[in-house]
């Protein structure tokens, strides 16, 4: 079994995934979980179709589809599944996917996961931001578009938006470094989390 996500590639990132966020409330005032969906990019998913095939068949069976939830949330656990949710700039803990679902569907790996609030968050005036992202930047996630972004039984004034920073200079400069990196070589550490600043972020702001 290849282990995702571990080893350093010839470039940074070396997968691409476009994302959908789902936030989901209790129909009252308070947040219970977070959705998302992971489209990973053509190149990769057809990587697994090949490791994951064991019957040689050129489909993936459920069995294999679950083999490769299992695999790839495996990776990610050390990444805090690449699920960053803060409150007014706080963290908020996030339960590890209790639930997950893989598809593939033309061309595209698909993983459908569900996390729960661990402490109960009340949303009245409440300023959440959702990060998707890798720190080791192997993995560039994308929220494409604002219709990416969702809210399910969440009070009426809540309103989510999708926003990203303008690279820095600094940041800029992050990015072709890693661009670059051999196998040997790791992200470079000078105190900046440049992989959270060019995330792009679901922000959801509710009265």
């Amino acid at each position: 079994m290849i282990l995702l996500f571990a080893a350093p590639a010839t470039a940074h990132p070396h997968v691409f995934v476009t994302a959908t966020v789902q936030f989901v409330g209790d129909g009252k005032d308070k947040l219970n979980l977070v959705r998302t969906g992971w489209v990973f990019d053509e190149m990769f998913s057809s990587s697994l179709l090949m490791d994951f095939d064991a019957n040689a068949n050129n489909k993936l069976e459920p069995a294999e589809l679950t083999e490769i939830g299992q695999t790839v949330l495996g990776s990610a656990k050390d990444y805090n599944f690449f699920t960053f949710l803060k409150d007014a700039g706080r963290p908020v803990a996030l339960t590890a996917p209790s639930n997950f679902r893989v598809l593939f569907e033309n061309g595209h790996l698909v993983l459908l996961t569900e996390m729960a609030v661990v402490k109960p968050l009340k949303l009245t005036r409440a300023n959440l931001t959702l990060s998707i992202y890798d720190p080791s930047f192997y993995v560039s996630f994308d929220v494409g578009s604002d219709e990416h972004a969702l809210l399910t039984d969440m009070p009426k004034g809540c309103r989510s938006s999708i926003s990203s920073d303008t690279p820095t200079d600094g940041a800029s400069a992050w990015l072709n470094q890693v661009a670059g990196l051999s196998k040997s070589q790791t992200i470079p550490a000078d105190g900046i989390n440049y992989a959270e600043l060019l995330s792009t972020k679901v922000n959801v702001a509710c009265p």
